[in-house]
């Protein structure tokens, strides 16, 4: 037996137990919609505006800018454990790294990306 072999059972054996999952819920699941079911429901909310109204593109902007500046900073870690091994030229390379950050973070500063108007 290969070593991928019991890996890949394991993965048929979920994907199979994925599916007749799903068929059964289909098959013995209640059918019952009516308008009140299938109306959008928003944290126990009824809806004012229509479910298609467009959000501003303020809300991805910054959820963007936190997932880059998020991941910028979880790779400063390796580099904080590796300090001592790494010697002068890793920090040169740290420096550089969170010199190019902090240009980055006042350039969307200064292009008025965090603000909330």
């Amino acid at each position: 037996m290969d070593n991928t072999t019991p890996i890949l059972i394991m993965m048929g054996l979920a994907l199979a137990f994925t599916l007749l999952v799903t068929a059964v819920t289909f098959i013995l699941g209640p059918k019952n919609p009516y308008a009140k079911k299938l109306a959008p429901y928003e944290c126990g909310i009824e809806t004012i505006d229509p479910p298609r109204k467009r959000f501003p593109i303020k809300y991805l902007v910054n959820g963007m800018l936190f997932i880059v500046f998020d991941i910028e900073a979880a790779s400063l870690l390796p580099l904080a454990v590796l300090m001592r091994r790494l010697g002068v030229t890793g920090l040169l390379e740290l420096v550089t790294f969170v010199a190019i950050l902090l240009i980055a973070f006042l350039y969307v500063w200064r292009k008025g990306a965090f603000t909330w108007d």
